[in-house]
């Protein structure tokens, strides 16, 4: 049995369903989340000065085995989880494959990089040379995009405050506070993603080459020869930098050389999207349909498909080919080679545990605050 009292003795008078959850939300804000506060800005900021800081980090590149100490070659990339089309025959860091060298990161940038790669099936196994120019800056996008949700989430908790001063704290004030108090879990938990996991636009086959393109001059020029050509990928991945260098093959063979200018879909491209749509469809049907001529996986036939650039193609090389081509940078290759480092950045580990215990924090606060709402 309960007890309902009123300030006169009447039914009348009882509260709302409304006014209780402004009146508990109001307790919950003035009694419970504004002194932690305070606290709560300080982590941001902390977080915010250990990204933004000018001193320069210089990270070892090797994948020898004389492995310097947080370094990882054995670590999967984010690419190579992404990417289905990848070659199932890729040599990724063996003992063939190799790099020694540094990066540098200062703030949102890498700042310096250079080493000495060496990939077996590129160039006849001659080792490459990768000095980034002098005075580039290379914008790590994650670290940048991370800084950016710290600043709106540092006006954000300021605004919370202003709001949990309020004498009154009336209905529209508490409905704000929750809407932003949820807006800084959300930038929070993107920043969190953002160092776990790159955007697709900055994985390969999607950068276009843009870290070495951009950055590297004359050592950019030396990553391409009349067969291969090196793509060079630099992310944030799991909290460490991810550095991949593959060796790709270029596609001569017609017409899966070949991208349209309209769409950006290469001729591999085009038949998985038709057997995506079409789940019966037959492999050998569709090559015909588009002019292919299709010969009986013979030896011979084999081999004369093989040095032939024209539509000639057994079915095994067709799948061979679905299999592993990808469209890059405007042009069809196959990766036949790759050398992956994944080294340790004491910054990102910190500013991690930090964010993570921010999120829970916050999390905590945005439910109990949702759950008085009537």
């Amino acid at each position: 049995m309960t007890t309902a009292l009123y300030d006169d003795g009447t039914h009348e008078n009882v509260l709302t369903s409304a006014e209780s959850s402004v009146l508990q939300k109001k307790w919950l804000i003035t009694e419970i989340i504004k002194p932690e506060l305070p606290n709560l800005i300080d982590h941001v900021e902390k977080c915010l000065e250990l990204l933004s800081s000018e001193e320069r980090f210089v990270m070892p590149l090797s994948n020898g085995s004389n492995i310097p100490n947080g370094t990882n070659s054995n670590i999967s990339s984010p690419s190579s989880a992404s990417n289905s089309n990848s070659s199932s025959t890729t040599n990724t860091t063996n003992s063939s494959t190799s790099i020694k060298g540094t990066i540098t990161r200062q703030s949102g940038y890498i700042v310096d990089f250079h080493a000495v790669v060496k990939l077996p099936d590129f160039n006849k196994g001659r080792p490459i040379m990768l000095k980034m120019e002098t005075g580039k800056k290379y914008p790590l996008v994650q670290i940048q995009s991370i800084i950016s949700n710290l600043a709106r989430s540092l006006n954000l908790f300021d605004e919370l405050q202003q709001i949990s001063e309020s004498k009154t704290l009336e209905f529209d004030e508490t409905q704000l506070f929750e809407k932003k108090i949820g807006k800084i879990l959300e930038l929070l938990t993107q920043s969190i993603t953002l160092l776990q996991n790159p955007p697709r636009e900055l994985i390969f086959p999607h950068n276009n080459n843009n870290f070495l393109k951009n950055n590297f001059g004359e050592s950019y020029e030396a990553c391409e020869s009349t067969h291969h050509l090196v793509n060079m990928e630099l992310v944030l991945f799991k909290n460490e930098v991810c550095l991949d260098i593959r060796n790709l093959t270029k596609v001569v063979k017609r017409p899966w050389c070949e991208v349209d200018p309209n769409t950006g879909l290469s001729f591999a491209d085009k038949v998985r999207d038709r057997l995506k749509q079409d789940r019966n469809g037959r492999i050998l049907e569709i090559l015909k349909e588009h002019g292919l001529q299709v010969d009986d996986a013979s030896v011979l036939n084999n081999l004369l498909s093989s040095f032939s650039v024209t539509e000639r193609i057994t079915l095994p090389q067709a799948n061979n080919l679905l299999a592993r081509c990808v469209t890059f940078d405007g042009r069809v290759v196959t990766e036949c080679e790759k050398v992956s480092i994944n080294t340790s950045d004491p910054t990102l580990i910190s500013v991690s545990a930090k964010l993570t215990g921010l999120e829970n924090k916050i999390s905590n606060q945005y439910v109990n605050i949702q759950n008085l709402n009537y």
